[in-house]
């Protein structure tokens, strides 16, 4: 008697389980974007703006989307122009002063990637002016530069007695603080 009032039961829940089903399987999904979160970001505190709607996006995740996961800053990446290339020089030992005709300095390839493996490391290296950019390991030129290292977060350059160290990111400078001195 009790097997009878079990499987009686589990037919009556799979009959009810199937009838949802069936009434769900009918019933519209509403797919549109969603309001924006009453979430505020630490940043919009900060500055009074509590009753100001947040960023454009609905997540209310705006400090999180600030803050790249594969920066090893956390902070957005801003790529340098041309002209604020950080390039450190490292010149060799200083030669007596020559009257030289100076010439217009070589213009350094940009460093857009580095990848190593078991074989050794490469530096993604973009010439000055050129479309696309070239895998180079140590021992090649690009330019009349030659790749003399890489590391993994930076590629040294060689070019006539002179070694510049090219880095993959380049440092932030902390940007000043708004409104004045006193940080309010």
């Amino acid at each position: 008697m009790i097997k009878l009032f079990a499987a009686l039961g589990l037919g009556v829940t799979a009959g009810a389980l199937a009838l949802a089903n069936l009434v769900l399987y009918d019933t519209p999904v509403d797919i549109s974007p969603t309001a924006p979160s009453a979430q505020r970001s630490a940043h919009d505190l900060k500055a009074g703006a509590a009753g100001l709607p947040t960023a454009a996006d609905g997540t209310g995740f705006a400090e999180t989307f600030e803050r790249p996961l594969f920066t090893p800053t956390r902070r957005k990446f801003v790529p340098v122009t041309d002209a604020g290339l950080p390039a450190q020089v490292a010149a060799a030992p200083a030669l007596p002063a020559q009257p030289v005709a100076s010439a217009p300095a070589a213009p350094l390839p940009a460093l857009l990637g580095i990848s190593i493996n078991g074989t050794g490391a490469q530096a993604l290296l973009k010439s000055a002016g050129a479309d696309q950019a070239d895998w180079y390991g140590n021992g090649q030129t690009v330019d009349g530069w030659t790749v003399a290292s890489v590391d993994k977060d930076a590629a040294t350059l060689q070019r006539d007695g002179k070694s510049t160290r090219l880095l993959l990111y380049p440092p932030v400078l902390p940007a000043a603080p708004a409104g004045g001195g006193d940080g309010l």
